[in-house]
């Protein structure tokens, strides 16, 4: 069990990129495993999961979807099966069921009064945004789909890698696990090491400066993939991405990519939509771990 423990450090070292394979999600404490790394750490191990059961449910009149995913690992060499999980979706969940939108955006059917509705700070001064019903639960029926997969997927993978004491840590240790060599690994269990403040990743992770190793990106090009980075994460299409931009930068956005010109604008946009994923949720891999208690006593 050390050695695979330590061959995961290993790993996460030389393989695992943060805020692709892992990261924190808005609105968390603690890192979690995206699909990326999960589909990574799935392949160190030599496990693929398949699909054992999914169970659907559908209004085409009310535009609800509902799907549960049950999947099982496989060992592919053995064809073991290593374990199973579960993952379910629905467009009753508040980040599908509704959507954010300005002021002047509120349908005039809707009463004001009766919507949710956040204040919020742009360039122009404050402003609200108000909370919606979700006209077209239709196009988020592939969504819901893929997100009830991705949770059974993650957790299955959490569980039979044995990495969710990993994903409990917070984010410094994660640091540290990711930056320290495994003969350091019993001194790091202790408590933080030596260069635990870091924040230097190996592997193309990042570096203290924000950007990649060896990406040669400017500081606008790095916010502005941060951006459509969190565009993918919450499901935006093009006109949702340049709604939430008017509304971040207080003036009419048509077209994102030639409208904002600025790195201090795309991290305006940038902080806005990671304001809102706090305030409504995130579409991204959320926090599948499980208690480290569960772990043997070597991994917790």
């Amino acid at each position: 069990m050390k050695q695979k423990y330590d061959a995961v450090q290993e790993f996460f070292k030389e393989v695992m990129v943060k805020d692709e394979d892992f990261g924190v999600i808005p609105g968390t404490q603690k890192p979690s495993l995206y699909k990326p790394g999960a589909e990574k750490l799935c392949e160190l191990y030599g496990f693929a999961a398949i699909v054992k059961s999914k169970e659907e449910e559908r209004s085409f009149d009310t535009g609800f979807y509902r799907v549960n995913f049950t999947l099982q690992m496989i060992h592919r060499a053995s064809g073991t099966i290593i374990g199973e999980g579960v993952g379910e979706c629905s467009t009753n969940e508040s980040k599908y069921m509704y959507r954010w939108v300005s002021e002047s955006k509120v349908p005039r059917h809707l009463d004001k009064e009766d919507l949710l509705f956040e204040e919020k700070n742009g360039s122009n001064g404050p402003y609200r945004s108000y909370r919606i019903p979700n006209e077209d639960l239709f196009s988020q029926w592939n969504t819901v789909l893929k997100m009830a997969y991705k949770r059974a997927y993650v957790g299955l993978t959490l569980q039979c890698t044995r990495s969710s004491g990993i994903f409990t840590q917070d984010e410094a240790e994660m640091d540290d696990y990711a930056d320290v060599a495994p003969e350091d690994r019993k001194q790091q269990r202790g408590g933080r090491t030596a260069n635990a403040s870091s924040g230097r990743y190996q592997g193309g992770g990042q570096q203290a400066g924000g950007s990649r190793s060896g990406s040669g990106q400017s500081g606008g090009s790095v916010q502005k993939n941060r951006v459509l980075g969190l565009m993918k994460q919450q499901g935006l299409d093009w006109n949702g991405l340049a709604d939430v931009a008017s509304m971040a930068l207080g003036r009419q956005i048509v077209k994102v990519v030639q409208d904002i010109k600025t790195e201090a604008e795309w991290k305006t946009v940038g902080d806005f939509l990671e304001a809102d994923a706090k305030a409504v949720g995130s579409d991204q891999p959320e926090d599948l771990g499980f208690d480290p208690n569960d772990l043997p006593p070597d991994l917790r």
